[in-house]
């Protein structure tokens, strides 16, 4: 059995009918996974901030706020 990854790295077909339904309102789709890349930006910044003194729940959070905020201004507005 092949492997076949998409050019988007889906490891699954994208089901038809969500395509259709995204068709019809791309915009609205567009912005509500904006403001998720950036409500999961902004939690990881919250838990940094409440816990500073945790040097490897810091550690692991960092590269998630560059990588959530930068899925955010990827995201055509």
């Amino acid at each position: 059995m092949s492997s076949k990854v998409s050019i988007l790295g889906l490891k699954l077909p994208t089901d038809p009918r969500w395509v259709k339904l995204a068709a019809i309102s791309l915009e609205e789709i567009l912005t509500d996974h904006a403001f998720c890349e950036q409500k999961a930006a902004t939690s990881a910044i919250s838990l940094i901030q409440r816990y500073p003194d945790r040097a490897r729940l810091v550690d692991e959070l960092a590269p998630i706020v560059t990588e959530e905020w930068g899925h955010f201004r990827q995201v055509p507005r």
